[in-house]
């Protein structure tokens, strides 16, 4: 007797538990179709090389050289949105807008200076300049993703892209002191707006979360970059990045 009520208990219970199992992998199966994707998060920056030449002429004495150094940059917030499309088996593929903000920092060049023209030599040059501001990205990539998955609501993800990326930076007061054979003169001023355009690359890690069957929530781990650019005459070197976001997809047609 016993027995046959642990049975029908165990039964019962297998009935209760199947329809919500059910229901949980219908959540996180594949599903084609087209989706809408929105994040937000924070970046932080590698600082990237930078060098400028300059040349002139003072009482006769034409001088040229190189200045090389690191632009430091600090913390940037980063959103990103577009358009995806799911395949049906474990690939999607994403067009999406990514923008980086990144602030300007303190920064030291250095370098020598060739002398021609009534006196001839090498003379070293070192100058701190101090700015503020910020130097943006604007990206646009097309990107592919495996999805890893489960029998639950939680899916990991890996993803890969290559786009376009513009490099912008507007008006920057910039202020510092350089020294030329160990005498140092102030300056300030204000550097032009200027962009140029690169090749961008980003690269994720994440893990989505299904909240009902037309939505996920995810959070990632984010590796984005450029080429080097030129901007007001001032040689750039890749301006790589890695960051955090948290966002939804949101699936059209379910």
């Amino acid at each position: 007797m016993r027995r046959l009520s642990l049975l029908l208990a165990i039964t019962g219970l297998t009935q209760i538990a199947a329809p919500l199992y059910a229901q949980e992998v219908s959540i996180s199966k594949d599903t084609k179709g087209f989706y809408f994707t929105a994040g937000v998060g924070a970046a932080w920056a590698a600082n990237p090389s930078l060098s400028a030449a300059q040349s002139g002429s003072v009482a006769g004495v034409n001088y040229s050289g190189v200045l090389t150094g690191t632009q430091n940059l600090g913390g940037s917030v980063a959103a990103e949105g577009g358009l995806g499309y799911d395949f049906g088996n474990n690939l999607r593929g994403e067009v999406t807008y990514v923008l980086n903000s990144f602030s300007v920092g303190s920064t030291t060049i250095s370098g020598n200076y060739r002398l021609t023209g009534g006196f001839t030599g090498n003379i070293p040059i070192t100058a701190n300049v101090d700015a503020s501001g910020t130097i943006n990205t604007n990206s646009v990539f097309t990107s592919g993703y495996y999805d890893f998955r489960t029998k639950s609501k939680f899916t990991p993800y890996i993803g890969a892209g290559l786009g376009w990326t513009s490099v912008s930076a507007p008006m920057l007061p910039y202020s510092g002191t350089a020294t030329v054979q160990n005498v140092a003169t102030g300056f300030s001023g204000t550097s032009g707006a200027s962009s140029a355009s690169a090749l961008g690359y980003i690269a994720k890690i994440g893990v989505a979360y299904a909240v009902a069957k037309p939505a996920d929530i995810y959070f990632e781990g984010i590796y984005q970059g450029n080429t080097g650019v030129t901007i007001s005459d001032v040689e750039f070197g890749a301006l790589n990045s890695f960051g955090a976001r948290f966002g939804v997809r949101y699936k059209f047609g379910i």
